[in-house]
Formats: structure tokens, sequence, C-alpha cells
């Protein structure tokens, strides 16, 4: 070792590395000098760095790899950004034309909430999807000048829907002496306002969401804490979990809110963008009874006036423009029923097209070997020969007459995978069409003012029919419980019969329930003690006649061919599959199982109880589903022992 000893370790104040025998060593020197500042002598330290060199390493290489998950998350988002965006533009987009094109007030009011609320979901998109962008502080905030009350309008309106959809009241309380007019960035805080209403809406299964916004002095006479308090009555948050509830993709007690989706993003860039705002986040939970959040953020006052006394603004007035027409544009309507071809005259008669009809297969090849037509409309379902074979032959041995169309099919079969099977027999898209009042005759249902409000297959209203029936089962006991027990509830429950009850057309029973909305609102107990039995009387009877509609529906369906029956043991496997679906929160794809297993033949007992299984998954009641699922599968798995 004396041997190879380097000289230059003699050297002050230099650290020197050198490896000996696969050990990596550093050395320290000190020199020894006499009172006249000669070298005497030098002192070595030699340090053994051999483990802290190999952790050095190991560091570097864990860095590493994790600045390669980052590039590889930065590329994933990337990519994922630009393929939700092309179809959020697509939305944005055709919305933009039925802005443009229709002339009918209503229609435009709802396209422009629409609009509000798309660009609004792109904005939150262009931010999410680049996560590395918060996560480095590159947001940057934009400036301008806005009024409070039209940003919290426009929220409110956007989460007023999301919270009727889940039977519960949205309440919206402005401080009127708050100034009207600020300066800041106005996409940012309703970025904010979104996410923590929606996250509210989320987790609250009854009661009410509620918004307030109010403000208070700043640091000087030009500034404004303007603060947003949310508050909710839905389940809360444990206390331990306070702390967690702002970290990414964190959903805290996931067993529990298990139904509910979510990136759990929202409220991380809820805090990032507070925080970039200079403001301040505060959460108030108590588990089992709800949360509120309280936002404060510092903005620059434009306008003094209180909200009370804000300027009246310029609405934006609607464009109308006339819908095209085509004169002279051949159209051929193909369908027997001629309720269904006089429904699809009255969609066409705006064009101008020259309308011609056929009643059947032949009739309509017979019409194609004769005349040009532009368009073929084609019923699928046809006595005799089908609308496929009929498009079949028109494209084979009708010539040019035959190929020249536009062949689009009409079907109440909506089902997945119609539409590749249309394009293959020669169609070049179809179209679903609505339900035929005709056999929808049911007392208490206006099919013309359902027709208003739904815009789907047949299939689709029955199972429509079959939910509202299922939940008014339950509304109907509830409804006679909180009469006189808890006003606020009886409202929200009322709340949602009357939209459910227009959305299938029971316009009494949906005009009863909103009388007694109102009174409920108003606390004026005298018309609800008097009205209560009118409106259940209407109600349970409407229940009934649907429930018989639907009986002989049943016995109809019960009547068809169907598939052979499974073995047990595929069975089994069936039923294992749709379970594991439900337990990793694929309730779709679940249900979609539990539908293919029902067309085949089953032993009444398990028939029976995959009918409690899909009527559980379409309530949403998915931990019920699930128990059913287990106790179904548990009786497969005997009996497969036993055979």
């Amino acid at each position: 070792m004396v041997e190879d000893f380097q000289e230059e370790m003699l050297d002050e104040n230099i650290p020197r590395s050198f490896s000996i025998h696969e050990r990596h060593y550093e050395s320290h020197s000190r020199h020894i000098v006499d009172e006249n500042g000669r070298i005497q002598d030098c002192t070595i330290l030699i340090l053994d760095m051999t483990d802290t060199k190999a952790y050095i390493n190991e560091i570097k290489r864990v860095r590493q790899q994790a600045e390669k998950a980052s590039i590889a998350k930065s590329e994933f988002l990337a990519n994922m950004s630009h393929d939700i965006r092309t179809p959020m533009n697509a939305i944005i987009g055709l919305n933009d034309i039925i802005m443009e094109e229709c002339g009918d007030t209503e229609i435009y009011a709802h396209a422009k909430d629409v609009q509000s609320a798309a660009k609004n979901l792109l904005a939150i998109i262009n931010d999410i999807l680049d996560l590395s962008k918060v996560e480095a502080g590159k947001t940057e905030l934009v400036y301008e000048d806005y009024y409070i009350k039209v940003i919290a309008n426009e929220i409110v309106g956007i989460m007023d829907m999301a919270a009727s959809q889940r039977g519960i009241i949205l309440k919206y309380e402005c401080d009127q002496t708050i100034p009207c007019r600020y300066n800041g960035d106005d996409g940012r805080s309703k970025q904010i306002l979104i996410n923590i209403l929606n996250n509210a809406i989320k987790f609250t299964k009854k009661g009410y969401v509620r918004v307030y916004i109010t403000g208070k002095p700043g640091v000087n006479e030009y500034k404004e804490l303007l603060t947003f308090c949310v508050e909710d009555t839905g389940c809360g948050i444990r206390e331990e979990d306070l702390e967690k509830i702002f970290e990414d993709f964190r959903q805290v007690d996931s067993r529990r809110n298990r139904s509910t989706e979510g990136t759990g993003l929202g409220l991380a860039i809820v805090k990032h963008l507070v925080e970039l705002m200079k403001g301040t986040i505060d959460l108030q939970s108590t588990y089992g009874n709800g949360t509120t959040v309280t936002i404060t953020v510092l903005q620059k006052i434009v306008d003094r006036r209180p909200i009370s006394e804000m300027p009246e603004l310029p609405q934006t007035e609607q464009k109308i423009t006339d819908t095209f027409t085509a004169p002279g544009i051949r159209v051929l309507i193909v369908d027997d029923n001629v309720i269904n071809r006089k429904v699809a005259r009255g969609f066409l008669k705006n064009y101008a097209f020259d309308l011609t009809e056929a009643e059947s297969g032949p009739e309509a090849i017979e019409l194609v070997r004769n005349i040009r037509y532009d368009i073929i409309f084609m019923d699928h379902m046809m006595p005799g020969m089908d609308g496929i074979e009929a498009a079949e032959i028109i494209r084979r041995d009708c010539g040019e007459n035959g190929t020249a169309p536009v062949m689009v099919a009409l079907t109440a079969n909506a089902m997945e995978g119609m539409r590749e099977h249309f394009l293959k027999c020669g169609f070049q898209d179809f179209i679903s069409k609505p339900p035929d009042p005709s056999e929808f005759q049911i007392d208490g249902v206006d099919m013309d003012a359902a027709m208003e409000y739904y815009s789907g297959d047949e299939d689709s209203f029955v199972d429509l029919l079959e939910l509202y029936c299922m939940d008014g089962k339950r509304k109907t006991e509830l409804l006679h419980e909180l009469v006189d027990s808890d006003i606020l509830r009886y409202q929200i429950e009322l709340h949602g019969l009357k939209s459910a009850s227009a959305n299938i057309g029971a316009m009494d029973v949906s005009a009863l329930a909103r009388a007694q909305e109102n009174a409920a609102a108003q606390g004026d107990r005298a018309f609800i003690t008097e009205q209560f039995p009118v409106l259940m009387a209407e109600y349970e009877t409407l229940l009934a006649n649907i429930e018989q509609f639907l009986e002989g529906r049943r016995q109809e369906n019960d009547g068809a061919e169907k598939l052979p029956g499974l073995p047990i043991q595929e069975l089994t496997e069936q039923t294992a599959a749709a379970l594991e679906e439900l337990k990793h929160f694929r309730s779709r794809q679940c249900a979609e199982r539990v539908d293919r297993m029902l067309l085949h033949e089953l032993p009444e007992d398990i028939g029976k109880r995959l009918l409690q299984i899909r009527d559980q998954l379409r309530l949403y009641e998915d931990d019920n589903a699930e128990d059913l699922l287990s106790q179904l599968l548990s009786i497969l798995k005997k009996e497969e022992e036993v055979k």
C-alpha cells in the first residue's frame, strides 16, 4: 500500500478519492508547521466511503426512475388530453350549430347552458390533464374585470341540474352589500367553486347543498376579501382523513363512497389554485352530518356599488336563423306502420323535401327501380321482407338507382353493435325510432308530453317506467312518513317526484307534486294537509296503471323464445364474473352481463334472483346488488358441488 501511496494526498485542504480492493476511500490532510512556518509533519485522515457512495448511487438511481416515470406520465397526459379535448371541441362546435340554427327560444336557452358548461369543462380539462404544469407551478392567472353575481348565477345554473338529478336542493345566497364588480381571474374562481360544489353534491344523498358568497374589506380600500362558503348535509369526513382530502388522486372512505365517480383531483387542484390566488381554504366536517368549505381570495374592487345596485347588463340576443330547405331532394320513407310514417313526415316537413312513402320492402324496391331517390329511410323490422333484405336487393338489383341513395335504417333496437351490423348490410347509418304512442296506452301518462322530454328508443322508455315504479314503492312510504315529521325532506322528495313524473309524461302527478313542493317551501301546512291525500291517490293509481302495463309486456316477453339454458358451471362462472365487475366499480358491465344471462332459459329461483339484482343495479344500489350476487354465487356453487 505504501508503494502505491499518492503524494497528492499530502496537499492540504484538498480531499482525494481513491479505491483499493473495490473499497472506496476519501483522504483529508492537514500540515503541521513550526514557529517559522516550515512544514514539519502531515496528518492524514482516511475515511471509508464505500457505504456512503453506495447510498448516494442508490438515491441517484431512484431519482432517475422517478424522472423517467414523470416523463412517461407527462407523455401519457399529453396524449390523453388530445383524445379528450377532441370530442369536447366537437360537442362545443355542434352545440354552436344548434344555437345558430334553432328557432325555438327554450331550446336556445338550453343550448346556452350547454355552451357555458362545455366551455367550463374544456377549460378544466386543459389544466387537469396537464398535471405536470400544475405540479411545476406554471399555472398562470389571467386578470379581468367581472361581475360576481353573473359568475355566481352561471355556476348555480350549471350545478342546479346536477343537484336536482340527485333529489337534493341547491340553496344560493349572495350578500347584497358587497361590491358588484372585481378584477381577478374569474375563470379560476369559477373552477374553484364548481369543484367544491360538485364534490358537495356528489357526496350528499339527501338534504341540501348551500353556497353563500360574502366579503369583507381587504388590506386597503381597493381590495376585498371575497369569501365562498359551501355547506352540505352529506356523509362528512372522518377527522383522520381531513389532512388527506387535498392529496392528488385521493378519495377518502372509498368503500362508503364506492358509487361516487371521480379522479380525486378536484380538491387538490382547488387547494393549488387558492394558494396561487394568495387565498386560504378552510374545511370543517362532522362525519355523518356534513361538511363546510370556506374559501377566501383577495380581489381588486372595480365598482364599489353594492350588488343590490348593480347596473342592468345587456342580454345576449338570440340569433334566429331559418332552417335550410332542399326542394327537389327526393326522400323515400319505408315503414309498415302508418303512424311511424306520419311521424317521419313531421320530422322532415320543414326541409321541403319531395317525400314518398312505401309500406313494405317489395313496394320500396319497385319504387327505387323506377325513381332515383337521394335518401331512403328504411324500417328494420317489417312483416314479410325486413328492411335489411330490402336494402340488399336495392343495392344489388336496382342499378345506379340502388347504389346512389344514402340509406338510413329506422329501428327500435339501439343495442350496442347494431350500427356496425347495419353498415355491413348497405346502410350509411341508423336512427333509433322514438316509442310508438299507440304502444303505450297507460291511464295517467300523456305520451305526447313525454316525447317533449324523452328522445330515446322504446326499450329505454320501458326501462324508465320500470325505474319509476321501483322508486315509487320507496317514495310512497317515505312521503307518508315525512309529511308530518320533516317538512324539508318532504319538499326535497316532492321536487324529485315532480321532475320524474314529467319525464314519463305523468303531468297530473307532476302538477300536484309541484303544488305540494311550493306549499312546503312556504310552510303552508293547511294546503299540504288538504291536498296530500289527493296527490297520493293520483300517484298510487298511476303506479298501479304502469305496473299493469309492464306486467302485460313481461307476459308477452315470457312468451317469446328464450335462448337455451346455461350449464350450472357456466352460470356460476358468469355470476362470479358479474360480482367481480361490481367489486371493481364497473356497474354498467355487471348490468350488461346480468341482462345477457336473463336472455337464457333459467330455473325459476335463479331467474327471480337475477331480476332482483338487475333492479338494484338500475336503482344504483350497488351494495345491495353485490350482496345479492354473493348469495346467488353461494347457491350456485353448492348446486355445482352436488352435481
